[in-house]
């Protein structure tokens, strides 16, 4: 029994050996060479304005997504909490634009004639697949400055399908929306 104080103590200080601590409140604790904390990031944004989100009309046929696609992406940064979201840019020190360039909703997989011949070639399920260009804007002097962008961010899901097609289309899309916003949520998070 008297050998564990001991030995606890001699574990505390080889892992506080080599510890680095900046007492500012926002400083990460370094380890032995690891980063225990919030990442460092490169701008000086903390309230972030998300605008409704635009398209490509020739490309995403789907109009009437945007705003539900601007709440997806809001809420993951919500849920995140590196940004502090805000409803207008004059509260903003950024901005996020997000663009849809692409969207597609494909069959992947069909009846085989071997399974049913009177069905054979008739698609069981399909791909939804959402691509967007984003960009982090950084106000400086209350102007927009680009401090960095992705191009054909994607979002997909994979569906198999009994249902009615109009109606599982429409949820395939939003899944893969769903998607498409942790993707970009991780984009603008984890690029330091």
């Amino acid at each position: 029994m008297k050998l564990f104080p001991l030995i606890a103590g001699a574990l505390l200080l080889t892992l506080t050996t080599g510890c680095e601590r900046d007492h500012s409140a926002d400083a990460p604790i370094t380890v032995l060479g690891y980063t225990l904390g919030s990442p460092q990031r490169e701008d000086n944004i903390k309230k972030l304005h998300i605008p409704r989100i635009s398209y490509v009309p020739d490309k995403v046929n789907e109009p009437h997504l945007l705003m539900e696609v601007t709440n997806q992406i809001i809420s993951e940064f919500t849920k995140e909490q590196t940004y502090e979201v805000v409803p207008t840019a004059e509260e903003a020190d950024g901005e996020l634009r997000v663009q849809l360039v692409d969207l597609n909703f494909r069959p992947t997989q069909f009846v085989d004639k071997t399974q049913n011949a009177n069905a054979a070639g008739v698609a069981t399920a399909f791909r939804a697949i959402v691509y967007a260009n984003i960009t982090m804007y950084e106000y400086q002097d209350g102007e927009p400055v680009a401090i960095w962008s992705r191009s054909r961010v994607r979002g997909k899901y994979d569906l198999l399908t009994t249902d009615d097609i109009s109606v599982t289309r429409h949820q395939a899309i939003l899944l893969a929306c769903e998607d498409l916003a942790q993707h970009i949520c991780e984009q603008a998070v984890e690029r330091w």
